[in-house]
């Protein structure tokens, strides 16, 4: 099945990231980081298929060596918390060869990114499949800062001063002049990043259509559709390989719960959608005919009328009695007699559902915040007595050695400290107030989602009604004994 994933964020300073740490996963090689005078080597990282560093005309040489690019960016960027580069991550289809989808990944990159005087360093990864579906997609690096025709670096963001209504710029208390930051490229703009989904899927879904085949992606993300679902957690290549492995993970058991979760609001959401618009039709497709439109009491109680004495077993009509007892119960819960409030009912219904899911989406971002925060702490915990054990050596090739050896847990320890860092923000760190966010933030989330559970009995009652009135509105009561039939159904379309 043809799959739609394009994802873009942002290498962070205030994130504890690095331009050379990112760029070295990506493609898989070895690069020293002068910044912070560390080592990445991912030359053993297995998937990586295809590598390409792509660069405008007008640069210079130099940069030609990925390892001097991201150095002089890193130097380049004096912030503690700088935002240093976009990082893009886009499927490939498995519907395609190897070769179309090369070819298509380097169309879509030339022409949308190293058009705009992009530095673009790209991999093509696709990972060990451990008997599961092929997972080919696209890793892409670009700085945030462009490059200027004459190969020196620009500016990110330019001033731009405030003027007043005579056109003469406005003076701060402090007797300097107003201004505003604006960005020197668009890349950063909402609208680009349409632009850019919405070619990714254009170029995919001809190639689709070139080779026959009828599977299509649509750019449009769920808000967008209507919907606002949970976001998976980043699982990382350890938990990836973990889960492949048949080991469950924390993250990846938390996954699974957010997918079945946001699997359950696609189909309530569009259930009420159905519902809701089947009303509408019929509400005006009876006043269109000028039909006697029955109350909801009426037409249940009819039904269940018909189906108790056509019943052939006492088990048969005690259910009967139950459904009808909890449909009219659901109706007058919610003071609904008419199909009018029906279908205003089912409406709000869908608006608290994506209302559900916008609250829940936030309280989940920041429970997953605070989690971090303790796995990196366990993390800094771990690793600081391979830290501390680094500065015991006298000889100064003996502890060389010894941080060769422990790069991976030396890197982890680094990576925590950035991380908590960036958390606590200057602030002593309390981790029992923490605990008790996150207890509270884990109970409202549990409310929200209960209240989610009571729109899907909406939704079922809602669809249950809609049955009901098709089959009595359409079909003569043809089925109903001759003695029980009182008077001619006036809602009875067709007769």
């Amino acid at each position: 099945m043809a799959l739609y994933h394009f994802h873009v964020s942002q290498v962070s300073r205030g994130k504890g990231q690095s331009c050379l740490a990112s760029d070295a996963y990506i493609t898989g090689t070895r690069l020293i980081d002068d910044y912070y005078g560390d080592v990445h080597d991912y030359t053993k990282k297995h998937g990586v298929l295809f590598t390409e560093l792509l660069l405008p005309d007008y640069a210079p040489e130099r940069l030609h060596d990925r390892e001097v690019l991201f150095n002089e960016l890193e130097v380049i960027e004096k912030h503690p918390k700088a935002q240093l580069c976009y990082t893009f991550d886009f499927s490939l289809q498995n519907e395609l060869s190897y070769e179309e989808n090369l070819e298509i990944a380097q169309k879509f990159i030339k022409e949308n990114f190293l058009s705009k005087g992009m530095i673009v360093d790209y991999a093509i990864h696709d990972p060990d499949k451990h008997g599961g579906i092929p997972n080919p997609h696209v890793h892409m690096l670009i700085p945030i800062r462009p490059l200027n025709e004459d190969g020196t670096w620009g500016e990110k963001q330019k001033r731009e001063y405030l003027i007043d209504e005579n056109g003469e710029r406005i003076k701060k208390p402090n007797g300097k002049y107003d201004f505003k930051s604006v960005p020197t490229t668009d890349w950063g703009d909402p609208e680009t990043l349409d632009a850019w989904r919405k070619a990714y899927a254009d170029i995919f879904n001809k190639a689709f259509e070139e080779n026959g085949l009828d599977c299509r992606i649509d750019h449009r993300s769920y808000s967008a559709q209507g919907l606002e679902l949970l976001p998976t957690i980043h699982e990382g290549p350890q938990v990836r390989a973990m889960e492949a492995k048949g080991i469950k993970t924390e993250i990846g058991d938390e996954n699974r719960r957010i997918k079945a979760f946001n699997e359950m609001i696609k189909k309530l959401s569009t259930n009420l959608i159905d519902i809701s618009e089947w009303l509408s039709n019929f509400i005006k497709e009876c006043h269109k005919q000028k039909i006697y439109v029955p109350s909801l009491g009426e037409l249940v109680s009819d039904y269940y009328d018909k189906r108790y004495i056509n019943a052939w077993s006492n088990k048969a009509k005690v259910k009967n009695l139950k459904e009808r007892a909890a449909v009219i119960f659901f109706l007058s819960q919610n003071n609904i007699s008419t199909f009018e409030e029906l279908k205003d009912f089912v409406h709000a219904s869908y608006g608290k559902v994506n209302e559900l899911q916008v609250d829940i989406s936030e309280i989940d971002k920041k429970i997953s915040k605070i989690k971090d925060a303790f796995r990196y702490r366990q993390m800094l915990a771990e690793t600081k007595p391979i830290y501390d054990k680094q500065f015991s050596f006298r000889l100064k090739r003996n502890q060389e050695k010894y941080v060769a050896e422990h790069r991976d847990a030396l890197d982890k320890y680094h990576l925590a400290k950035r991380m908590l860092d960036n958390y606590w923000y200057g602030r002593k760190p309390n981790w029992e107030i923490a605990k008790i966010n996150l207890s509270n933030l884990e109970k409202s989330k549990s409310q929200k989602q209960q209240l989610y559970k009571d729109c899907k009995v909406i939704a079922s009652e809602a669809y249950k009604i809609r049955k009901i009135a098709e089959e009595m509105i359409k079909k003569p009561a043809t089925n109903i004994p001759v003695h029980q039939v009182t008077k001619k159904r006036k809602y009875e379309l067709g007769r």
